[in-house]
């Protein structure tokens, strides 16, 4: 918006003086035509708060109105624009009035009237208030309706914000999930972060985030750092993800500018869950959406693990659904870069069993690590084995690695291609398996389970 300062809004504000605040204000005479108020001063003293609040909430950064009074004095009509707290712009359409005066400038200064005015009891007063923006809409003082003696009616009409006013409720549960967020003190937590947008998979994600001292210092989709990922070109993490207040600040600003917003927060923490953003209803596919899911606070550290020094690749296998090749790729990559966070973010939400004690998989995992057990190393062994599908009545439910955990009949290779037996004794050896062949009579070492749509949803060993 154009803004611009003219010399009679000068004289005006340096000729308001202390009027800014009292307004035209009630005289020291007793109106003998006041009417009692139709709503008592208590009441008023509350709505008066509420209207504030909401305005508090709602308020735009710059706004037009054109305010009146019906009084024994200049009533106007002034036409005031306000940015911030500043007059940049006043224009007076009745021209017979005195240049230099303007009673009230901003919506707060009427506020602070009205609020004068029922403080020292000076009744009967009538207000009533924007519903939307809670600013006073007509003020009355010692009415009735041709007030005489001092009496008033104020009003306020041709209302325009620039930007346009924030729906005041919305307003309200942003700021209320702001603080239950604040009140956890978080700097340090990792979620799953997804954006919607019409673009390409890898910028939608879902992405496995870091953040650290409020920084996001680690991203990964489907095991993978973003940094690796030539299509996606960014210098830096936040150019595609946000973290929890960079969130908020969208929302914010959505609530200014945006056509439509929905928004839904996590009811202990504070965080948004869920945000869709239509910017302009006029424009195609320029909506935007970000869920952030699964927040906690960071696994213990693995600066190295069981596949740091591991030099494999991934062994193709045709045949496998794409969800499910997806999936087996991405749990690869995890694993070799000592992605713990990646990986627990990779298990299903639904359940994944990872041991059966009931730990959290990612914490298992690091446990394990930290222990000197080689669960990565593991992990990306076993993708390497066979595989085999499973299923019901002739449908195929899940596809599970290695083909022995369910076709191996003995510890010594029946009811397994040998080629398949020989992969399968670089895991474990002949004694491993006539041990798990005694004590339960099947293959009970390490599998992984992913069902057809790629949902990961197990990684154990034992019975």
């Amino acid at each position: 918006m154009k803004r611009l300062l003219f010399a009679a809004v000068v004289i005006a504000t340096a000729a308001c003086g202390s009027a800014e605040t009292a307004g035209p204000g009630p005289t020291t005479s007793t109106s003998t035509t006041s009417t009692t108020t139709t709503v008592p001063g208590g009441t008023q003293r509350t709505l008066l708060e509420q209207a504030r609040a909401t305005w508090t909430a709602s308020r735009p950064d710059t706004y037009r109105y054109t305010l009146a009074l019906a009084c024994e004095c200049d009533g106007g009509p002034w036409v005031i624009q306000i940015d911030g707290t500043t007059l940049i712009d006043l224009d007076r359409p009745n021209p017979d009035g005195p240049a230099d005066y303007l009673p009230y400038t901003t919506i707060e200064s009427i506020f602070a009237d009205i609020e004068t005015t029922l403080e020292e009891g000076r009744v009967p007063v009538d207000v009533i208030y924007d519903p939307s923006l809670g600013y006073p809409v007509s003020y009355t003082w010692n009415g009735p309706e041709l007030p005489v003696d001092g009496g008033f009616i104020l009003t306020v009409s041709e209302f325009e914000a620039d930007p346009k006013p924030a729906d005041p409720t919305l307003t309200r549960e942003l700021r209320d999930a702001q603080q239950r967020w604040e009140s956890w003190g978080w700097v340090d937590y990792d979620y799953l972060f997804t954006r919607g947008c019409f673009c390409p998979r890898e910028w939608v994600g879902p992405y496995a985030v870091q953040v650290r001292e409020g920084e996001i210092v680690g991203a990964t989709y489907n095991g993978t750092d973003l940094f690796d990922i030539g299509s996606l070109e960014i210098g830096r993490y936040d150019e595609i993800i946000k973290t929890v207040p960079g969130v908020f600040a969208e929302i914010e600003r959505a609530l200014q500018e945006a056509d439509h917003i929905d928004v839904s927060y996590h009811p202990q923490y504070g965080y948004p869950t869920d945000v869709y953003i239509d910017w302009d209803r006029a424009t195609a596919d320029e909506e935007v959406g970000y869920t952030i899911a699964g927040l906690r606070e960071p696994l213990p550290p693995l600066d190295s693990c069981s596949t740091s020094e591991l030099d494999v690749e991934l062994v193709d296998q045709p045949g496998l659904p794409a969800a499910v090749a997806e999936t087996r790729r991405a749990i690869f990559s995890a694993a070799m870069n000592c992605d713990a966070t990646g990986l627990a973010f990779l298990t299903s939400p639904a359940g994944f069993t990872a041991s059966f004690g009931g730990q959290e998989a990612g914490e298992h995992w690091v446990y394990l690590e930290q222990a000197g057990q080689p669960v990565m190393r593991n992990m990306v062994h076993v993708l390497n084995l066979p595989y085999t599908a499973f299923g019901d009545a002739g449908d195929i439910v899940g596809y599970s690695w290695p083909s022995a955990f369910l076709e191996l009949e003995s510890a010594y290779g029946e009811g397994l291609p040998p080629e398949e037996y020989d992969a399968l004794l670089d895991l474990y050896t002949v004694e491993e398996l006539e041990e798990m062949f005694d004590a339960i009579g099947a293959y009970v070492g390490w599998r992984h389970g992913i069902e057809p749509d790629g949902t990961w949803i197990y990684f154990v060993a034992g019975d």
